[in-house]
């Protein structure tokens, strides 16, 4: 419908919701609430997408349902091109009353009948039980296929996609709750954007899309409400591409020491979550947006340490990341080293305020850990001072780090 989302039609979808989702007390949105956000949010991405552009939404299947209506609505059901199911048969879980879940869905709608779309970069092996079927003329994939070869190299893939999911111990995961595969992102990237062409996910999590953008070389943008996310996200492109810190640009997180100062008072959570995004924590010690008890832990920093020893394999492990926005007493530095020797970390980190790094200093375990490329303390500070200018802790991987 020209022009946007018929509201009457709106308003309809979300009253419906109410009546099937009979909403508790304890929910933190209700379906309803969240249509109307997706509403709005979905209109916006109407305007900037081009006409050759598409458009790919992953949903939970709790409300796929009504954001199929949405997306009819404000893009045109004429727009539809696809229901992609995403198929992770590798993924936990086992069911004794259910069939158990093991796909998404991801709805793909396009602007135009002009919409960009790459089959020849998207085409995957075809099996060799499938060629088999084959020994006179047959059309595979829109392609002329005889006695088992193909005039193209492999098939467009059908609408259900095999990948596996992102496990907690691949070398891909970051600890994030929602991450998606990177072979997920290239496909679609690669599907329905050219080389230099803009990519943008209006909620990029930490930063998948702009992983597969940046590898495949289109320009992009990302963005996320949580200001953990951002910091995760530029440091994994820097590892990943060896690039500067200055190459990124980041809008809407702290920039300046009064900036930072302004976040530590009106939302210490966020506050946290940026600080542990800037030094490349992984995960947070509770779910992303809740406050909660974490034990003394706020993030962790995964890095390989390698023994001075010659010959020996390097070790796996990981430092301890501890953010005070406030007053810093001594107990709280002592703590720390009970809290990386319980989780059998390497090392410690608490971030403060330089006011603080006095206190830090003075009642810090003053043991060194020596690895072959050098030493580093067991437990240190790192003022927000030094890591709005760039600075990160001093542990293996990080000790060069692109400022």
């Amino acid at each position: 419908m020209r022009g946007g989302v018929n509201d009457i039609l709106l308003a309809e979808i979300v009253q419906l919701s109410k009546k099937v989702f009979k909403e508790r007390p304890n929910d933190k949105i209700s379906t309803s609430a969240y249509l109307l956000n997706m509403a709005i949010r979905l209109k916006a991405m109407k305007r900037v997408l081009k006409k050759t552009g598409t458009i790919y939404l992953h949903c939970d299947p709790t409300a796929s349902h009504y954001l199929k209506i949405l997306m009819d609505t404000i893009f045109s059901n004429k727009n539809f091109r696809n229901e992609i199911i995403w198929f992770y048969h590798d993924s936990p879980g086992r069911s004794n009353k259910d069939f158990p879940k093991k796909h998404d869905v991801l709805m793909r709608y396009v602007m135009s009948e002009k919409y960009t779309f790459n089959d020849k970069d998207i085409r995957i092996p075809i099996l060799d039980s499938s060629k088999e079927r084959y020994k006179s003329v047959r059309v595979l994939g829109g392609k002329e296929f005889y006695g088992g070869k193909s005039s193209e190299t492999g098939k467009i893939p059908e609408d259900v996609w095999s990948i596996p999911v992102v496990k907690q111990n691949s070398k891909e995961a970051l600890g994030y709750p929602t991450q998606k595969p990177l072979k997920l992102l290239k496909r679609i990237v690669r599907a329905s954007s050219n080389r230099g062409d803009l990519v943008l996910d209006p909620f990029c999590g930490c930063g998948t899309t702009l992983h597969a953008a940046e590898l495949l070389n289109r320009q992009w943008v990302g963005i996320d409400i949580s200001q953990f996310s951002a910091g995760l996200i530029r440091n994994r492109l820097i590892n990943k591409f060896h690039l500067n810190r200055r190459d990124i640009k980041v809008i809407g997180c702290p920039l300046t020491l009064e900036d930072a100062q302004e976040l530590a008072h009106t939302c210490p959570f966020e506050f946290e979550k940026w600080a542990c995004g800037e030094v490349g924590a992984q995960g947070l010690y509770h779910n992303l947006g809740q406050r909660g008890a974490d034990g003394g832990v706020d993030g962790v920093i995964p890095f390989y340490f390698s023994k001075p020893q010659f010959g020996e394999a390097p070790e796996k492990t990981f430092a301890v990341v501890q953010v005070k926005g406030g007053k810093v007493h001594p107990d709280n530095v002592k703590a720390l080293s009970t809290t990386v020797r319980q989780s059998d970390a390497k090392c410690g980190i608490l971030i403060c305020f330089e006011r603080y790094m006095n206190t830090v200093e003075n009642n810090r375990e003053k043991k060194r850990i020596k690895d072959w490329t050098g030493e580093f303390n067991f437990i240190q500070g790192l003022s927000v001072e030094d890591l709005i200018k760039g600075k990160l802790p001093n542990i293996p991987g990080l000790r060069n780090a692109a400022i």
